[in-house]
C-alpha cells in the first residue's frame, strides 16, 4: 500500500500543535466567547497598527496561536470579525451610569463620553477612529459596518440614555434622536472631517478639555445670559 508523502504545511503544523498541547497534562478548556474576546482584543492591535488591508486572516490566526480552521469557524470573513471589533469598541467610546440628580448635567455627560479614561485607553480609542476612517476609505464595505454596528447603536443608546434623563425632568429637549445626534457630531463628528488630511482633531493636545467644552456648549447653549 502506497503511502502519502505529502508534507506538512503551516497550516497543519499549527493544528497538530493544538493537538499535542491539548494532550500535556490536563487540557485548558476556552469557551468560544472567551476566543472570540481573544482575537477581537489582538486584531484591533493589528488593524490599528497595520490597517485593516493590511491585516490578513493568517496574521491574526498566527497572533492569536490558533489554527486557521479555528479562527474562520468564529469569524468565517474577516469582515465578520471587524463588525464584533466595532461592536465591542462602542463599550471604550461610552458609558451610561444611572441618572443622579445630585450630580451637574455637564459632569453626568462627561461620565458617559469617557472624558477621562487613562493615557493607553486614549490612545487606543484614538488609534481605531483613525484606522476606521481611514480604512474606509480604501474598503467602502466597511462604512456600512461602521454605521450598523458603531454609529447607530450608539446613538440610539445614548437617546434612549436622554430620554431617562427627560422623563426624570433632568433634560429639557423635544427630541432625545435628534439631540444624541447632535451630541454625537459635536464629539466625534469633527474626526471623520480632519483625519487623514495631515491634521489632528481639534483639541489633540488636550481631547479631554475640548470634550468639555463641546458638552458645555451642549448643556448650556450659546445664548447670551
Amino acid at each position: 500500500m502506497q503511502q502519502s508523502t505529502r508534507q506538512l504545511g503551516p497550516e497543519d503544523v499549527r493544528a497538530l500543535g493544538e493537538i499535542v498541547a491539548r494532550g500535556r497534562g490536563r487540557p485548558k478548556v476556552h469557551t468560544d466567547e472567551e476566543q472570540r474576546a481573544k482575537i477581537v482584543r489582538l486584531a484591533l492591535d493589528l488593524f490599528i497598527r497595520n490597517g485593516y488591508g493590511a491585516t490578513s486572516m493568517d496574521d491574526i490566526a498566527h497572533g492569536c496561536h490558533i489554527s486557521k480552521r479555528t479562527l474562520y469557524r468564529l469569524f468565517p470573513r474577516k469582515i465578520d470579525l471587524f463588525a464584533a471589533m466595532v461592536e465591542e469598541h462602542c463599550h471604550s467610546m461610552l458609558d451610561f451610569p444611572p441618572h443622579d440628580s445630585r450630580v451637574p448635567m455637564e459632569t453626568q455627560l462627561e461620565r458617559v463620553f469617557l472624558v477621562d479614561i487613562g493615557p493607553e485607553a486614549e490612545q487606543q480609542r484614538a488609534g481605531f477612529i483613525r484606522m476606521t476612517l481611514i480604512e474606509s476609505r480604501h474598503f467602502p464595505e466597511l462604512r456600512q459596518v461602521v454605521r450598523k454596528e458603531g454609529g447607530d447603536k450608539s446613538k440610539a443608546l445614548l437617546a434612549d440614555w436622554l430620554t431617562e434623563g427627560k422623563a426624570l425632568g433632568l433634560i429639557a429637549v423635544e427630541d432625545t434622536k435628534v439631540a444624541a445626534g447632535i451630541l454625537m457630531d459635536m464629539m466625534f463628528g469633527a474626526v471623520a472631517l480632519k483625519t487623514g488630511q495631515g491634521e489632528e482633531w481639534p483639541g489633540d493636545a488636550d481631547r479631554p478639555a475640548y470634550m468639555r467644552q463641546c458638552i458645555r456648549y451642549f448643556v448650556n447653549g450659546i445664548r447670551g445670559r
